[in-house]
């Protein structure tokens, strides 16, 4: 059975938020993983250097309440860290707790600022041997995942799971991205670090959340509520329900459950009733369209691999929203973006179509576009 605990909030009050992690807390039995020298670490979902209103970012009122409540139990040892997007450095941590509001949690939690990292073996039967994880993952008793709700450009759903990309230092992850270039493979890559890292408890920031060309490019939806389980798999499963998106169409889920870590009859909803998104979570432009279901079954495979190549997508930048910053080239897998002229430039060569770029791009200058039907989005 895995617990699934569903608390309405309307705003990022504190108050509201205390009562909220405390409620979701008492209902998962959380304080029974305490104890004496409990080294916790809160694993928020800080992609980049935006504001909490841009539903970017995970709220800081919601990862103060869960730190004063660990600390309300006697727990005195609470890191907060992640590895945004792009380079990880000291300049680049302390840029984004500015931003995302996490720096005034400075008197309840210890900002991370140390960009070691430790190797950690998967289990023989993973597909992975190994991953490199940040060093606070590897030295914390209690690792606490606090994400935010969005929709993805790549996976499709950003929640409990795909947070915890975030384990992974730096430019290392684009790596991955390039080691593993296609949806099935990345989502078994994302399980896999998922049960890995395993968090203990997962919270998901569902007040505001992002739809459309998330993780960072889309826009704010309100669903005004909090989730918590201690099952990050089966979490995400009914955060999908949630949006509106069928679970068996995010990869990561169907995986999941492939693999046996994930039964959705499992999972049990205790607290407030839950809130179902209508009209459902606008997709990112990059979701693909199959136009192949009327054809007959031996002509589907040849059919949908020549649609991939027309209507593969691919990124668009428009010059004038140009900084030429560089983000997007540092952050670029297949290392097929340049800057001339303080503009990037693209070629298509090589396009894993991850979005990396997309995401990381401070300026809003990048587009999707397909070789074949156009610009999909702005």
């Amino acid at each position: 059975m895995s617990i699934q605990s569903v608390v309405r909030c309307e705003s990022y009050d504190q108050s509201v938020m205390n009562e909220t992690v405390a409620r979701h807390f008492e209902a998962l039995k959380v304080a029974e993983l305490l104890s004496p020298g409990t080294r916790a670490l809160i694993k928020p979902n800080l992609i980049a250097a935006r504001k909490p209103e841009s539903a970017a970012t995970t709220h800081p009122a919601l990862i103060r309440a869960v730190a004063l409540w660990l600390r309300e139990r006697g727990v005195e040892s609470i890191a907060l860290a992640d590895s945004p997007g792009g380079l990880y450095t000291p300049s680049i941590l302390e840029t984004v707790y500015a931003a995302s509001g996490m720096k005034a949690l400075g008197d309840v939690v210890e900002l991370n600022r140390d960009t070691g990292f430790q190797t950690r073996a998967c289990p023989p039967d993973f597909e992975n041997a190994s991953f490199n994880l940040i060093n606070p993952v590897c030295q914390a008793d209690l690792i606490i995942d606090i994400a935010k709700l969005k929709t993805h450009s790549m996976t499709r759903l950003s929640a409990g799971v795909k947070n915890l990309f975030g384990c992974i230092p730096g430019l290392q992850k684009p790596e991955l991205h390039y080691k593993h270039p296609n949806i099935a493979g990345f989502s078994n890559m994302l399980i896999e670090l998922a049960k890995l890292v395993a968090p203990q408890v997962t919270l998901i920031d569902a007040v505001d959340c992002m739809e459309g060309d998330g993780p960072t490019g889309g826009t704010v939806r309100r669903l005004g509520l909090t989730l918590a389980s201690r099952d990050v798999f089966a979490q995400d499963w009914f955060a999908a329900t949630l949006m509106g998106i069928d679970p068996e169409s995010v990869g990561m889920l169907a995986r999941a459950k492939a693999r046996g870590w994930l039964d959705p009859d499992a999972i049990e909803l205790t607290g407030d009733a839950p809130v179902y998104a209508d009209p459902p979570f606008i997709l990112p432009e990059t979701t693909s369209v199959d136009f192949t279901g009327f054809l007959p079954a031996f002509l589907r495979a040849p059919a949908r691999k020549a649609l991939g190549r027309l209507l593969k997508p691919l990124p668009k930048v428009d010059p004038k929203k140009c900084v030429g910053c560089g983000r997007c080239a540092e952050s670029c897998p297949a290392h097929i973006i340049r800057i001339e002229n303080h503009k990037a430039k693209f070629t298509a060569k090589g396009c894993i179509s991850c979005f990396c770029c997309q995401e990381m791009c401070p300026a809003h200058a990048i587009s999707v576009k397909r070789i074949f039907g156009g610009r999909t989005s702005g």
